[in-house]
């Protein structure tokens, strides 16, 4: 913390302790007014009486005095101004000495009860980059000052899990983008050192090349997905039965290569989204089920809607997934530790784009896989109906 914040933090507690200080002490000097106005009215009004029933007669003295006493010469107006104004000093002084006395402990008060509230200033102007572990003590805390330090600590505790979240994302990004670029290098570097390379050393290197360019490619397209998913509207007509079945006919070339057969149940089902994006997730669901499949595999996609929602369960008999990886598949970068599943391309952001999609439109998604026996996956997405009622 430099010196300048520091000092700029002090005259803040000062300025608020000052404050509350000054407010009190206008409410004690408002009530002490009122209090001696009040008790010098009194004062009058009783004293006044009383020397007015004196002065005629009204009033007598005592008379049981010793014999051969003579009752004091008494002048009432005499007697009722040296009382009144006896009376007023005494009211006056009171009520100074009283105000001085309740402003010090006023302040002396206020002060200690924004100690924990100096301890969080000082913590909140400490925190960066750096030290998002540190944590702010209770210790003295109450009332709304405890619930503002718990409350802050629970930010921190946030803002340290998203920047891990986030030093994670970029370090799995590069790695990413380093991995095919170091293919492509190495590929060259091999290339070059053969002083007489053949057409089969040049196709070997091209064909290195394309995959490792694919890989680039689908890695920048999930990052760019990511990125953009904050700013489009999800407020458009979405017929899900057309986009999955332009889904399937896009993907048909890669099923028929792969030897995996696709087959489609379709109910029209509308929902409003984003059209683009749904068709992204289904596209992304479909392609995973044909490369972690195997040859005679089978996919199933079918829609069941109801007028609440549309139900959309994909389902292959692939390699499926270790039931460990399960709760991870929708992290970015995840990929499923399995021998097979590690030599298929893939850039590990198909089903975080496909989570991000669904959150997106308030959907849901669910897993289900036993490794070496297949995948389903079931999407719950709201009909109109549905949004509106809620």
């Amino acid at each position: 913390m430099t010196k300048e914040s520091r000092k700029r933090g002090m005259k803040r507690r000062n300025t608020l302790q000052l404050q509350i200080t000054a407010i009190v002490g206008l409410i004690l000097l408002f009530a002490c007014l009122i209090l001696t106005g009040n008790s010098l009215l009194s004062a009058h009004n009783y004293y006044g009486d009383y020397a007015s029933l004196l002065e005629e007669g009204m009033v007598e003295y005592d008379t049981a005095l010793p014999e051969g006493t003579l009752p004091p010469a008494i002048d009432p107006a005499v007697t009722y101004q040296n009382a009144a104004m006896r009376f007023s000093k005494q009211s006056v002084l009171a009520m100074v000495i009283i105000g001085l006395s309740a402003l010090g402990l006023t302040y002396r008060a206020v002060g200690k009860t924004l100690r924990p509230l100096k301890r969080l200033t000082d913590s909140v102007e400490a925190v960066d980059e750096r030290n998002l572990d540190r944590r702010v003590e209770p210790d003295g805390a109450q009332g709304e000052v405890l619930v503002l330090t718990e409350s802050f600590n629970g930010m921190l505790d946030r803002l340290e899990e998203a920047f891990l979240i986030q030093k994670s994302f970029a370090a799995n990004a590069a790695h990413e983008l380093k991995t095919p670029l170091a293919v492509i290098k190495s590929s060259l570097q091999v290339l070059e050192m053969n002083p007489h390379p053949e057409t089969a050393d040049y196709q070997e290197f091209m064909e290195d090349t394309g995959k490792s360019l694919e890989r680039i490619i689908k890695t920048v397209e999930g990052l760019l997905s990511l990125a953009n998913l904050a700013s489009v509207e999800t407020d458009q007509k979405a017929e899900v039965s057309a986009l999955i079945r332009q889904a399937v006919q896009e993907l048909s070339g890669k099923a028929k290569s792969a030897q995996v057969e696709m087959s489609v149940f379709c109910e029209e089902a509308e929902v409003n989204g984003n059209p683009s994006l749904l068709y992204r997730a289904f596209y992304n669901l479909i392609e995973n089920a044909i490369k972690y499949n195997r040859v005679g595999g089978k996919v199933r996609i079918a829609i069941k809607p109801d007028k609440e929602h549309v139900m959309v369960q994909i389902t292959d008999n692939g390699i499926g997934i270790e039931a460990e990886a399960v709760g991870h598949i929708f992290e970015p970068f995840f990929r499923a530790d399995q021998s097979r599943s590690q030599k298929i391309p893939g850039s590990g952001l198909g089903l975080a784009v496909v989570k991000m999609i669904l959150d997106k439109h308030e959907g849901e998604i669910s897993v289900e896989s036993q490794a070496g026996k297949g995948t389903r996956f079931e999407i719950c997405l709201k009909t109109d109906e549905k949004k509106q009622s809620n």
